[in-house]
Parts: structure tokens; sequence; C-alpha cells
């Protein structure tokens, strides 16, 4: 993998997070939501003709925790919550004696529809009901059927549609996704800095984005975020500010790829490879096979393009006996390659030139020894293994990560390679490939807003 003569543009990156919301959360947000009270009487009807008063005094209440489970169909959420009334109905008067008790148990579903449109506009629609086993209803006396249930049905309905608006009204309040994907979309295409050794900052250029439909298991919600953007990273300087693309439409439908897929054109800044370029260079010294046994070693590598080729100025030290010291300088010059793991940058057809200047024939004979050549050589070889794997390792430190209360992101870096480069007179373009695995799980009930408020 050579360099080419033209920057090539690279391929996009892909980004697939599958989002877990388990159940035992959003039971805990809704019962919350869900009133204890759902209806109440105190009130005095006639019956026989006016005859008799009777008074209705009595509670529709809660009468366990709340259960959610996913719709035939999984597309929605079914809440379902269990009441019980308690009536007792009071004939005022010599009829005192009549009084009852009477009630029944019912239980309340919610069916909760999530929605999304391509706008970001986010909410649900909910719809309620409640199921009687057992009539409100009594017989004081023999014509006297003292019956509740159109009384309750209306304020048992009037609750479930009080607690549908509040919901739908907290989730559309409370999501604000066109707006809260507005801020985050202009924020991640502000140059940030990347968890690695060297200073470096990096670019974010979205394409597209798309969402799956909500899935609703026995156990969870999920659903599966997609996009596609372009990343630019720069190495050792900030990274230009550019416009922002503006948000793209919401694709609601199925996410193909799968994982973390990143391409990401890194600009190298001769200056820092050169930097680089030393650092592994200097690490080690070459015992010249020649008599007296002189040392050879180097002091820095200056890197420069030089067409689609690389000529790195390879400044050393000679030491021999009796205290001689000769510094020389070396042209080495080819075309760059990678290695076949993507992690070692070399020279390929590379040529070296010692300056003659200053220098003894001797000198000049030590480093034309094969074995110097060769050292010289691997002088403008650049081991980048170590600096990707550091990257990766502080890129996978920060996993798990907790970016608000109550969502958690996890996953796993894989390695880091690149794939291609290119020499262009301000940097050595590389392509870094990247890919791994990253998830998310929301605590609903992390995120639960204020309960509504007693029945009225």
């Amino acid at each position: 993998m050579s360099a080419s003569a033209q920057v090539p543009p690279p391929a996009p990156s892909t980004l697939s997070v599958p989002v877990t919301v388990p159940l035992a959360g959003v039971q805990v947000a809704a019962n919350a939501q869900v009133p204890a009270e759902f209806a109440r009487l105190d009130e005095t009807r006639s019956y026989l003709g006016g005859l008799l008063s009777v008074t209705l005094t009595g509670t529709v209440t809660r009468a366990g925790h709340v259960r959610v489970t996913p719709s035939a169909d999984g597309s929605a959420l079914v809440v379902s919550v269990p009441i019980r009334a308690a009536f007792r109905a009071g004939p005022g008067g010599r009829g005192a004696v009549l009084a009852r008790d009477f009630g029944g148990e019912a239980t309340v579903r919610l069916t909760v529809t999530p929605t999304v449109t391509p706008g970001w506009d986010a909410g649900v629609t909910v719809t309620g009901e409640a199921e009687w086993t057992d009539p409100l209803a009594v017989d004081l006396a023999p014509g006297v059927r003292i019956s509740v249930q159109s009384l309750v049905d209306t304020q048992v309905q009037a609750q479930l549609n009080r607690v549908a608006a509040e919901v739908e009204r907290a989730v559309r309040s409370g999501a604000r996704l066109h707006e809260r994907a507005q801020a985050l979309w202009a924020r991640g295409q502000q140059p940030w800095a990347l968890p690695t050794p060297e200073r470096a900052t990096a670019t974010l250029t979205g394409r597209t984005l798309a969402v799956t439909p909500l899935r609703v298991t026995p156990d969870a919600l999920k659903l599966t975020l997609g996009a596609t953007f372009d990343l630019d990273v720069h190495l050792g300087r900030a990274a230009p500010l550019d416009t922002p693309v503006p948000l793209p439409p919401l694709r609601v439908g199925p996410v193909t790829q799968s994982g973390v897929h990143l391409s990401v054109p890194a600009r190298l800044a001769w200056r820092d490879l050169s930097r680089l370029a030393t650092t592994y260079a200097s690490a080690r010294s070459l015992p010249l096979p020649v008599p007296t046994h002189p040392t050879l070693r180097v002091l820095d590598v200056d890197l420069h393009p030089a067409g689609e080729r690389i000529t790195a100025a390879v400044r050393v030290e000679v030491r021999g006996p009796l205290g001689l010291t000769v510094r020389a300088t070396a042209d080495v010059s080819g075309t760059p390659d990678l290695d076949p793991t993507g992690r070692v940058l070399t020279l390929r057809d590379a040529t070296v030139v010692t300056r003659r200047e200053g220098l003894t024939g001797r000198v000049i004979g030590w480093l034309a020894d094969a074995r110097a050549q060769t050292y010289l050589h691997q002088a403008a070889r650049v081991e980048l293994a170590p600096l990707l794997e550091r990257a990766r390792e502080r890129a996978q430190a920060r996993l798990p990560f907790t970016p608000v209360p109550g969502v958690e992101l996890s996953g796993t870096v894989g390695a880091l390679r690149l794939s291609a480069l290119t020499v262009t007179p301000a940097a050595l373009v590389v392509v870094a490939q990247a890919s791994g695995v990253l998830a998310a799980r929301v605590d609903a009930g992390g995120l639960v807003p204020a309960a509504p408020g007693p029945a009225r």
C-alpha cells in the first residue's frame, strides 16, 4: 500500500448503535405517571319516585403495581394496572338498615405507541380502557337496584384521558428531539480532541441518520440508531472551523450496517511525523563491523515531501575510540509504503546518499558499509503500532461512558490500522481504519418526570 498521486476520497464511516431500554425502568416511570386514585363518589340520589334517598360514597383506587408488556405485534407498550372499587350505598332515615357495601375490580390498560417523523418530531399515542370483572351495582331491596357503573366509567375514562394527555405532553416536551438533535449535530461538527498520545483533533461531517421502528420484547424496548459520516483527523495542529452541515431528515426504517466502522483520513504534519521517526530511530544504536568497533546512532530525522516520494534527512553521530565523535547527515529517499499489517510506515525502493562535506574517507567508508546503509534506511521507518495501540487503549478506557444521567454507552474498540497514504506538500495523508461494537442502555427510571397530581 503505497502513496498515490492524489488524495483519494475516503469511504464514509458508519455507526450502528443498538439501544436497549429495560422494561424494569419503564415500569418505574409508569408507576410515577399512573395515579393512585381514578374515581371518587360522594353524592345523594333519589329512588322509588323520591321515596328513597341514597347517599353513594367510595373510591376507585390502584390495587397494585404497574405491569408493562409488549403489544401483540411488538410495536407498542401495554401498561396494565389493577384497580379496585369500594362503595357504600347508604339510604337515609328508616332505610338506613338497608345500607350495603359493594364494589368490583378491573384492569386498566394504557396502550402506548411511540412515533417519530423524518422531521425529528417524537411523541407517543396513548389510548386507555378499563375492563371490569364485576358490575358496579347492588340490590338494596326488591326493585331498588343501585348502579354506579356509568358514574364510575365516566370518571375513570376522564382520568385515563388525563393520564394519556399528560404522558403525551411529557414525552413531547421532554423529548424535544429536534432541538436536541440539532444541538448535538452542531456540536458534533466542532473540532474535538482525540484520546491519543500525540496532540490530535478531529472533525465530523454527517451524511445520513436513521432509526429503526421501536421493538418491544418481554424484557426491553429496543431500537437501533444508524449514521454515516465523514471523519477527518489533524495531528499536531488544530482542525479548521468549517460551516456546519444542516441536520438531515431522519430516515425511519431498517439500519443495514452493524457495529462501528470508521474510515478516517488523518493528516500527519511532516514536523510531527519527523518527531515520531526520531523517537523510534534514536532508541537504538549500531556497532559497526569494522576495526575499533565505532558506534552509529541517530540524532534526529527530518522528513519532507519530494513529489510522490519522501526524503528523510537522517543526522547521525559516529563514536569511536579515543573520544572520536563525528556527525554526519545521510539523505534517505523512497516511496512511502505500509507493511501488510497497516501499522508500519517504510520507504520502498530507498536510496541512501551520505553528505560528504567535512567527513574523512574512513568515516565515509564506515557509512557505506551495508549494515550502516540498512540502519540508515530503517531510520526513516516509523513504527506506528505502539501509537495506534495506545490510541485504541485510551479509547477503550473511556468505555463504559455516561453522556447523560440514565444513559450508558458500552462497547469494544477494535484494532486500528492504516489502509492508504498520500504525500502532499503540507502533510502525509493516511487513511486509518477502525472497527468496534457500541451499544446504549437507557434507565427509564432515572429519567422520570414529576408524577401527576391527585385526581379531582
